[in-house]
Parts: C-alpha cells; structure tokens; sequence
C-alpha cells in the first residue's frame, strides 16, 4: 500500500506535468482550463503541480481533454505473475514434442520500465524467436489472443504461439472465434508441432492444442 501511494503521487505529478506542457504549448491560461473544467484556477494550479490532495478520474480526464489530451487508465499485476502448475505442465508438454536445439526460458518479463506484464515462456533458435503464452481456460479469445500478440510485439519476436489444453470447452471456445483467431494465428497444432519438432522457424504464428 505504501508503494501504491507513492505511485499514486508520482502519477499525479506526470499527469499534472503533461497537462501544463499541452496548456503552454495551446496559448492557454490557467484560468482557461479552469472555466472549461468548471473549477477554480488555483485547483488547476495544484493539479499542474501534482499537489491535489484528492482529485477524480472524471476531473483528470476534463482537465485533459481542455488542453486536448485524452486519458487513459490501465491496470498492471503489482509484480509478475507466476505460472500456476497446469501451465507449467502445458509447457512442459510443449518442450517434450520440441526439437533440441530450441533455447527455452519461462517467466520472461517485457524490457519496458514499469511494465510488469511477462510472457510465460520464450523459445528461440538461430533466426527465430517465439513468445509462447500458455492457456488452460479460454475465457476471452479476442482479448487473451490480442494480449499474446502485444506480448510478442514488446519482447521483439518473431512468432507467437498459444499452447491451450485441450478441453472441450477450450476446443468450442476457438471454434466460437472463428476467422478472428485464425487471422492472426493460421498455423493449427499439427503444424505448430511439425516445425518446433524440426528445428525450424515457424513460419507464421499458431495456436496448439494439447
């Protein structure tokens, strides 16, 4: 919680800092933004500061959008999450049908200050490297597969690669998805494990069923 009220401040402080660049660099004043969010100009000089002591996500985004910024809020696990056993067991699986010259890691966190997001396994070999997300419950398809590809994107990979267990519900789950799912990953488990079992790159990314 102490961490959480430092961020809290620190946030503030770069919010409140970018609002002042955006006012400055439109010719505003202070007073400006004020009328617009209807509030007083000595609050808007806190909040430039960082000095509120309580503000709300709905005065933040007002006083964005009156220099013309737009806000956004996301949230992040505090630290990395850690791979629970069934996943640990897909992977495993994985590495079992893989060829050996595949380096693996697990665990591999984004090279991104602050970003406490990590793909759950890493496998690579000369000229390609794969993030590997491993899923025992497909909840969401469209936002757990566009959460793998941000994943694969951020760690510079050439490949991503879903490893789902094979459920009937997980099984109805991409059938549900469609074209959705296999746009972005054509590659199906035979060919996902032909090519890990080779040694060789993947040649577009998949998702595999175990």
């Amino acid at each position: 919680m102490d961490d959480a009220a430092r961020r809290t401040a620190w946030l503030l402080t770069e919010l409140g800092r970018e609002i002042r660049v955006a006012r400055i660099t439109s010719g505003g004043t202070q007073s400006d933004v004020a009328r617009r969010v209807r509030t007083s100009r000595s609050r808007v000089s806190l909040l430039e500061r960082g000095r509120l002591s309580s503000v709300s996500l709905a005065q933040l985004s007002r006083a964005a959008g009156a220099v013309g910024l737009r806000l956004y809020v996301r949230a992040f696990p505090a630290g990395r999450r850690l791979l629970d056993q069934p996943q640990l067991d897909l992977i495993a699986a994985l590495r079992r049908r893989a060829h050996p010259a595949w380096r693996w890691e697990t665990e591999v966190p984004m090279p991104i200050v602050g970003d406490f997001r990590a793909a759950d396994a890493r496998a690579t070999i000369p000229g390609c490297s794969v993030v590997v997300e491993a899923w025992t419950r497909l909840a969401d398809v469209q936002a757990q597969t566009r959460s793998a590809l941000l994943k694969g994107r951020d760690l510079h990979a050439d490949r991503v690669l879903v490893v789902v267990k094979a459920t009937r519900a997980n099984r109805e789950a991409i059938r549900q998805a469609g074209p959705d799912a296999t746009a972005s990953f054509p590659l199906g488990t035979r060919a996902v494990l032909r090519a890990l079992a080779e040694g060789r790159p993947l040649e577009a990314n998949g998702i595999a069923v175990l």
